[in-house]
């Protein structure tokens, strides 16, 4: 097994220094006039934002700054993109998508940034985060779909031809017991 194979160990540097109480984390650090930032992040895994409304979210107290894709377009901050390039194992290039650092009217998975939040506190930050108004429109699942489309609008929750049996407890089943042997045993 080479470096770094399954189940070896990985030794790093930082492990002694961290492992010991003695690291020293960016969050520890506090400058005066600090501000503070928090990614609003999306619930599902795919759906179109309908509306994103900021109104009272940017009226919280605290709030610095608050962006959208939108922004992001209007400030002409353009698209972020991938500086390492990967080789697929045939060793030619992979393909990578530059990507806007938040999402653009569709989300496609859950944790996608959505909104970014600057306030003067981590927790106010939060708490606008939270007042910031998203009406997500998730797609219907297929069973659905196809049910709708066999029965019209007003499709059953499961389809008639598949009903799930009433499932009944059965009685424990006692496995063999296992005869021990005598050898060794003194």
């Amino acid at each position: 097994m080479g470096e770094f194979g399954i189940g070896q160990p990985v030794r790093r540097f930082e492990d002694k220094r961290l492992l010991s109480g003695n690291g020293h984390f960016q969050s520890d650090n506090n400058l005066l006039g600090q501000a503070y930032a928090y990614v609003l992040r999306s619930p599902h895994a795919h759906a179109r934002i309908r509306t994103l409304d900021l109104t009272t979210a940017k009226a919280a107290p605290g709030v610095v700054l608050m962006m959208t894709s939108d922004d992001l377009v209007e400030a002409k901050l353009g698209v972020m993109g991938v500086p390492l390039q990967r080789k697929r194992p045939d060793g030619s290039p992979m393909f990578a998508r530059a990507f806007l650092g938040l999402s653009q009217g569709r989300v496609r998975y859950v944790g996608e940034p959505v909104a970014f939040v600057v306030a003067e506190t981590l927790a106010q930050a939060k708490d606008a985060a939270e007042l910031i108004a998203i009406d997500y429109e998730a797609p219907t699942p297929l069973r659905r779909q196809r049910a709708r489309l066999r029965y019209g609008t007003s499709a059953p929750t499961t389809s008639p031809t598949y009903s799930r049996p009433a499932i009944k407890p059965q009685p424990m089943r006692r496995s063999p017991k296992r005869r021990t042997s005598s050898r060794g045993a003194m």
